[in-house]
């Protein structure tokens, strides 16, 4: 049902022609000192750049290509040219104790990077271009996990921010998405998208132009480096490879920088979360340097322990932004509202039973018109307005279109105090819990101390059923489990 608040603003924005902003604060952070990195790779040649475009936030691009990534040579001679910029960039964020930030225009072009850093981590015989693996690996181990701020992705912060008027899948292409919000005056907005879906912007350049401009020109490179031809002539041709390249990768670099504009022109007040998720980037990143510095190698593959830790970092990352934007943003929490992971309604019959000294019980029930509500009994709610208040669901009743939670108070009775009849009140997540995954490494760190049965050499463990039979009322018992 989150979906319908998407669709009521795709409708409007294909009937404008202009996209909708959907959210009421800026939901990432742009470092002014940012690193914009634009690579594309030949076709067939997933591991390999053939042309990258890198520059920092609002300053002009360097371009970087070779003729053929085929031979080894000149492509790792651009790894190490990339490698320079790359490892004075880290080096500058850490001694002023920042993070470091890098922007590309999309998923494919991120998704390359990884493949990039998973490729050079691990190479024996160029230092160099290895320290560029690792490091390039800290932004896209990142990239996975929610609210990070280390590898951005333009068609993604666009997104958060932004409803074009075409499908969702289509948002991956930059250029459309920025004809959508800034549409040329005069023009049809559907003609300017379908021209625009002709120019590449994300990780590979068109098979027309491969065909037609780019594979004649590294024939005639190929054809004079096989007899040996004189080194101008050689220059001459890789000059005309790189710039028909340039003129490919151009647009890209200056698309991911007028996406970068646009979000900076919004004047929206910043979510109160990103202080936080800055100083988690800044921990994870200092970290990541001093087990550099410590001589700790990035694993090819992870063992139980530290795979598990890393599960459960992606699963509180995600919990706490998808907490922080319901309770932070207006439209997360329209969003969360339709799919029925926050209730809203009237407040009816609050009761206070004294129980004894100095101890009392709050209680109250709450009826919602809501079409759909994932609410069951014994989840704890928070009032959203003051999240010091708590309440235990007892029992839903549903009658037609209305239900009835009842709920106890498990704390904020004294400090917030007992709604009143009539109220009308949203009760949902808690809120994000920052200091959380402390907690849970501690307890994960106990239980792991042991490698469970899956990854020791004991194989599957003896079990016998216990006796009894199965219980009569499964659904029960199941229930009792929660």
């Amino acid at each position: 049902m989150a979906g319908e608040i998407d669709l009521v603003a795709r409708l409007p924005a294909f009937e404008s022609g202009k996209a909708l902003r959907v959210a009421s604060h800026l939901h990432v952070s742009i470092q002014p000192h940012a690193l914009v990195v634009c690579p594309l790779a030949m076709a067939g040649e997933d591991t390999t750049i053939h042309t990258v475009a890198i520059g920092h936030v609002g300053k002009p691009p360097e371009f970087r290509s070779v003729p053929d990534p085929r031979f080894r040579e000149d492509e790792y001679g651009l790894f190490t040219w990339l490698a320079e910029r790359i490892v004075a960039y880290f080096d500058e964020c850490r001694s002023r104790g920042d993070f470091p930030q890098i922007w590309v225009s999309s998923s494919p072009a991120a998704a390359l990077l990884d493949i990039l850093a998973d490729r050079l981590r691990y190479n024996r015989d160029d230092l160099v271009v290895k320290r560029f693996g690792e490091l390039l690996s800290y932004a896209t181990e990142r990239f996975p996990v929610a609210g990070q701020q280390a590898l951005m992705t333009a068609t993604g912060a666009l997104r958060q921010h932004f409803a074009t008027g075409q499908q969702e899948a289509e948002d991956e292409h930059l250029g459309t998405v920025l004809v959508w919000i800034e549409p040329p005056a005069g023009r049809n907005v559907l003609a300017e998208v379908a021209a625009t879906e002709l120019i590449p912007m994300g990780a590979k350049t068109d098979p027309t132009f491969d065909r037609q401009a780019l594979d004649p020109l590294v024939r005639d490179y190929n054809q004079a480096r096989r007899k040996n031809a004189d080194p101008k002539v050689l220059a001459r041709r890789a000059k005309a490879v790189h710039d028909v390249l340039v003129n490919v990768v151009r647009p890209v670099y200056e698309g991911t920088q007028r996406a970068i504009r646009i979000l900076g022109r919004l004047n929206l007040p910043t979510l109160p979360a990103l202080a936080a998720l800055d100083e988690r980037e800044r921990d994870e990143f200092q970290n990541f340097m001093q087990s550099r510095d410590a001589g700790f190698h990035l694993p090819l593959k992870d063992k139980p322990k530290p795979a598990a830790f890393k599960l459960a970092d992606r699963e509180d990352a995600m919990d706490n932004m998808e907490s922080a934007v319901l309770h932070e943003d207006r439209l997360g929490r329209a969003r969360a509202r339709l799919a029925g992971d926050v209730l809203r309604g009237t407040v009816r019959n609050p009761r206070k039973v004294h129980l004894g000294p100095w101890r009392f019980e709050y209680s109250l029930e709450v009826v919602s018109q809501q079409r759909v509500l994932r609410v069951r009994r014994r989840d704890e709610l928070s009032l959203l307005l003051d999240t010091r208040l708590k309440a235990v669901v007892t029992d839903i009743q549903r009658h037609g279109r209305t239900t009835t939670v009842s709920l106890r108070l498990s704390s904020g009775g004294r400090a917030v105090g007992l709604p009143r009849t009539g109220e009308v009140i949203e009760l949902g997540p808690g809120a994000p819990d920052w200091l959380g995954i402390i907690r849970t490494r501690v307890q994960m760190a106990e239980r792991l101390s042991n490698p469970p049965w899956t990854h020791s050499d004991g194989g599957i463990p003896n079990c016998k059923p216990q006796d009894g039979g199965a219980p009569r009322d499964l659904l029960r018992v199941l229930d009792g489990l929660r």
